[in-house]
């Protein structure tokens, strides 16, 4: 029997389009591609046609692959149908173009448009709010996948959380609480347009605006508020516990941590809304069970204290300043400054890239404070611009996957605007492409000193 996507992907000979494939990043995805999927028939697409077909020059693509698979659409606000129309051939979208917050929901309307399922790779939460109120339900009467937070914001805590949760339901104990911790190796710098997408996010949620579209969400999605979760027993063990204003320690890593400022507990937390709503009977996250604890945070070596107070320090500045719309004319125009030069306008060199490495450590807590605990490590290639196009990829992959004759479909959803925990979550496919693209997700007994990740 086949299925709608298998019917519409039949049809189609554009295996994925990358919007935004002259960025930082979507340079990255569409080497990435070329270099490990030449199987695929891949298409860009942008504002430029010479910084387009300089992309397309780097991978190898002759003039007729070119002619074929560059398309052009220098203004999305109002050149809309054009953009629908370099869609309406692919498979999956994907935008790398931001911040999403100013441009994301026209480059999501048009993948709607064309019946393209898409992916992104936004971690700012107002924007998650947004999409879904635009475009969720036209996404599910289209048939239409759309999911967010497609990179290391947000997919290794993410899905290392959702697959730790597995693991304790395999022995058939409940989740209490999860931990996520990220360690970074040889990571010096990141581009600045991630910095202005986090000076706009945290301006929102200071400012009111995300309140508001929070507001707007629970007024629109009833049955967020109808699928709550009963409330956490009191008997349940406290853990995880998370550092307050001061850093933490974590002694079987033998880390400092603080909280970590991305998007990572709001896309969790979001991803179990989205599945008790739309999978009431959920094995892990269905309305009878109640939510864990949740604690995402940054790991650092525990004998730098001069780093933590960086941190620290850096980090009280930014939450002050981004309060105002002066304070965000400030740090928009000096992100190398106030950031104590980790990101910068011009990005890490190629020599960074080469050598930086994440490791992240989630934990998944049972109700007993002796009760077995489940550990997931996911580790990868340098972050930001190494694994993210690995961690995109593998997602347009197993979507893919589920559009091709005689597969097997083992997503949570087949439409709808949602993010990589509840769609991939429970998917078995999606590890298996992280681990043959280069992002490993183990299941360990302990986090010994051989991972130890400073």
């Amino acid at each position: 029997m086949t299925t709608s996507r298998q019917e519409r992907y039949s049809t189609r000979t554009i295996d994925i389009i990358v919007h935004g494939a002259t960025g930082f990043t979507g340079k990255r995805v569409v080497t990435h591609l070329a270099k490990h999927h030449p199987e695929l028939n891949v298409a860009v697409c942008g504002r430029s046609q010479d910084k387009l077909t300089a992309v397309a020059n780097s991978v190898g693509w002759n003039e007729s692959k070119c002619k074929s698979s560059i398309f052009v659409v220098s203004d999305i606000v109002n050149e809309n149908d054009k953009l629908v129309a370099a869609f309406a051939n692919a498979k999956v979208v994907i935008a790398c173009a931001g911040p999403y917050r100013q441009c994301g929901l026209p480059i999501l309307k048009a993948a709607v448009e064309a019946r393209a399922d898409y992916l992104d790779l936004c971690g700012e939460p107002q924007f998650f709010d947004d999409a879904l109120l635009s475009f969720d339900r036209e996404a599910r009467s289209a048939g239409v996948l759309a999911c967010h937070a497609a990179a290391f914001d947000c997919v290794p805590a993410e899905l290392g959380a959702a697959l730790a949760e597995r693991e304790l339901l395999k022995n058939n104990t409940s989740c209490a609480g999860v931990e996520v911790i990220h360690t970074m190796q040889n990571v010096s710098c990141a581009n600045a347009t991630t910095w202005h997408a986090a000076v706009d996010g945290f301006h929102a949620a200071a400012s009111g605006e995300l309140a508001k579209s929070r507001q707007k969400v629970k007024e629109n999605y009833p049955e967020f508020k109808e699928t709550m979760p009963p409330s956490r027993p009191a008997e349940w063990a406290k853990a995880p516990v998370a550092p307050g204003l001061l850093p933490g320690y974590n002694e079987e890593l033998e880390l400092r941590t603080m909280k970590f400022v991305g998007a990572d507990s709001s896309a969790i937390r979001c991803s179990w809304r989205y599945l008790r709503s739309r999978k009431p009977d959920h094995p892990r996250k269905g309305t009878s069970i109640p939510e864990p604890k949740l604690s995402v945070l940054i790991g650092m070596d525990s004998k730098d204290s001069m780093s933590a107070l960086k941190v620290m320090g850096f980090g009280a500045t930014f939450s002050f300043l981004a309060r105002y719309k002066w304070g965000c004319d400030m740090l928009h125009a000096n992100p190398e400054g106030f950031s104590g030069g980790v990101f910068k306008t011009e990005g890490p060199t190629q020599e960074e890239l080469e050598k930086g490495r994440f490791t992240t450590y989630v934990t998944a807590f049972g109700p007993n404070n002796n009760d077995r605990r489940a550990r997931v490590k996911v580790s990868g290639p340098e972050p930001g611009y190494v694994a993210t196009p690995i961690l995109i990829v593998s997602l347009a992959l197993t979507i893919l996957d589920t559009g091709k004759a005689d597969a097997g479909n083992d997503l949570s959803f087949d439409a709808g605007v949602t993010l990589p925990g509840a769609l991939f979550g429970d998917s078995e496919k999606v590890y298996e492409h992280m681990r043959n693209e280069g992002v490993n997700f183990d299941v360990v007994d302990e986090f010994d000193d051989s991972q130890s990740p400073v």
